[in-house]
């Protein structure tokens, strides 16, 4: 390669890197509290240190609002990219279902479902399992993560890291 060639490219190289930089990419993470709340903080930490903003609503909503509301509120906002839900419990199995009826939160929604649970791993036949075929067939964003299945599935943690990563290059590349 010609000197001149390799400076264009080590320029458009710089160039894309500080777009990279420069994005701003906001999720919000959303589950089961407890142990769950736990390690979505941990995530919500280590998605900062990447340079993604991460938004636990038991965290980051002010006492006096009304999850039900307020959640609806900022997930239904532009300015949030992308919503995981980690569905296990009935508290965020209902949070999925109200969320895949809401035109502006449902193209965002991420559903994370153990592998028993999801439509193409599991045997679940039930109204839940239903809904996350909908979801998929409508959205294409259901995935199976952990589980007691024998297959190899990502952790939530490599999930949510590697598409939020990848959204955040799209946004700032084009795509």
């Amino acid at each position: 390669m010609s000197s001149t060639s390799e400076k264009l490219v080590h320029s458009v190289l710089r160039s894309l890197e500080r777009r990279r930089c420069g994005a701003r990419v906001i999720v919000a993470l959303l589950g089961a509290g407890k142990r769950g709340l736990a390690a979505r903080r941990r995530m919500a930490a280590a998605l900062a240190r990447r340079g993604i903003l991460a938004l636990v609503p038991e965290d980051d909503l002010p006492e006096d609002a009304a999850p039900s509301l307020a959640e609806r509120a900022i997930l239904s906002s532009d300015d949030v990219d992308l919503v995981f839900i980690n569905v296990e419990s009935w508290g965020s199995a209902v949070e999925f279902g109200q969320f895949h009826e809401n035109e502006k939160i449902a193209p965002k929604l991420r559903v994370l479902v153990s592998p028993e649970h999801h439509p193409f791993h599991g045997e679940s036949v039930g109204y839940l399992a239903d809904l996350y075929l909908s979801h998929l067939s409508m959205f294409g964003h259901v995935y199976a993560v952990n589980g007691e299945a024998r297959v190899r599935l990502p952790s939530t943690w490599t999930l949510v890291r590697k598409l939020s990563e990848r959204y955040r290059q799209i946004k700032t590349l084009g795509g």
